[in-house]
């Protein structure tokens, strides 16, 4: 009995430093794997990575510049020779009649006889001198890209040039000067200006006419 009382005793005595070393097993958590990149996500980034280029602007470049004349109570001589130009708000030519070398007159174009009541049209060139700052490689030696007046160029306005060169006296009475301009991609083309009543002669052989940014003709 006294072995069997010890025994119990020890082992109550032992007992808490035995439990004391039991420890709890908690269950595993799972780990948070990240997905693999998709197709998708990938585009996405590349997106946002590269800088996006951006259209090019709609050309809105002149197509074409029509004049139409009509004739006062005095016409033009035969031998008159008559030159138009279409300034831009750049003071360059953008289109021009009888004239050739960007405005420089020469001898040589003549439209006939005007009679009085005449309505003529006049057809015209388009000048392409414009620099737009690119180089054309393919050429040798290379040589700068050069384009027509487009609509920008009239934004602050224009004006019409008009000379003759009389052989000896001559009086033409104009009664009304119509300049029809068409632009590219242009919902308000074509863009129609008239002045009226104005002569060109021997001793007044030119004549400016101005039109403001809306094309409207400054009388």
């Amino acid at each position: 009995m006294k072995k069997t009382c010890y025994f119990i005793i020890a082992l109550t005595a032992l007992s808490p430093n035995l439990f004391s070393q039991t420890k709890v097993l908690r269950p595993l958590t799972a780990k948070t794997v990240a997905p693999p990149p998709t197709a998708n996500t990938i585009e996405k980034k590349e997106a946002v990575a590269k800088p996006q280029n951006k259209p090019a602007p709609t050309p809105t470049d002149l197509q074409n510049a029509v004049i139409n004349i009509v004739v006062g109570n005095d016409g033009k001589d035969n031998d008159t020779y008559v030159s138009v130009s279409i300034i831009d708000g750049n003071k360059r030519t953008a289109a021009y009649y009888g004239v050739a070398d960007k405005g420089s007159y020469v001898q040589g174009m003549t439209t006939g006889e005007y009679f009085p009541g005449d309505n003529e049209t006049l057809p015209t060139k388009l000048d392409k001198t414009e620099p737009t700052g690119e180089i054309d490689n393919s050429k040798y030696p290379p040589l700068p890209v050069t384009r027509e007046a487009n609509l920008a160029d009239f934004s602050t306005g224009g004006s019409i040039f008009i000379t003759i060169r009389p052989n000896g006296h001559d009086k033409w009475n104009i009664s009304s000067f119509t300049v029809t301009l068409f632009f590219n991609n242009d919902p308000s083309s074509p863009h129609r200006m008239t002045w009226n009543g104005f002569t060109l002669a021997q001793d007044s052989p030119t004549k400016t006419l101005e039109f403001d940014k809306n094309f409207n003709p400054i009388q």
